[in-house]
């Protein structure tokens, strides 16, 4: 569930999907790319918990900035906001899809909690399917880029963050072929 591309998955569908459609992939970005913002979710987490530390080292008889109330809520505040950050980060991950059918590729996008975009083309309407691996990061784990250039309307879907992009390429490559050589039946 929680790996870069995912073949055949059983419950998973999507707006707009036709009936006669199979799912034969679901594509999101690489989970060692979680690790920042998870550890940043973790200090954020934590910092609170060092504040008495860093007080006890005060000397004594030191001014009091705010009174156990207002530290109540400023905790509050700060807890509510690191929640925020990494359900942000979360769904942003686990949302942020590219779905491969029988019939088409779509790509799925949330930004904040209040907007979803949601693009497709046919497997016809693709032209060229590449992939780039980039940077020390990229090559050590095999990180990368899919760009899926198009005959549609959206001339280019981009992909970012996947394992082994072209693994994924040859993938798409070959069941845009198989359409175009068989017809819709890939």
């Amino acid at each position: 569930m929680l790996g870069s591309l995912q073949e055949n998955p059983k419950a998973t569908s999507y707006d707009g999907r036709d009936d006669d459609e199979r799912i034969k992939y679901v594509i999101r970005k690489s989970a060692l790319l979680t690790i920042p913002w998870l550890a940043a979710t973790a200090i954020l987490f934590v910092l609170p918990l060092l504040v008495p530390f860093v007080f006890s080292f005060l000397p004594e008889g030191s001014p009091v900035l705010l009174d156990a109330g207002s530290v109540l809520i400023v905790t509050v505040l700060w807890y509510l906001f690191s929640f925020g950050f990494f359900l942000q980060n979360a769904c942003g991950w686990f949302f942020n899809i590219l779905i491969i059918t029988n019939k088409k590729i779509v790509d799925i996008d949330f930004t904040g909690f209040l907007y979803k975009n949601i693009s497709e083309t046919t497997l016809n309407n693709i032209e060229d399917v590449t992939s780039n691996v980039s940077g020390a990061f990229g090559v050590a784990f095999n990180i990368g880029s899919l760009f899926i250039q198009t005959a549609a309307e959206k001339r280019e879907f981009e992909f970012h963050g996947v394992e082994d992009p072209s693994r994924i390429r040859d993938v798409l490559s070959d069941l845009v072929a198989k359409v175009k050589h068989y017809g819709n039946n890939a």
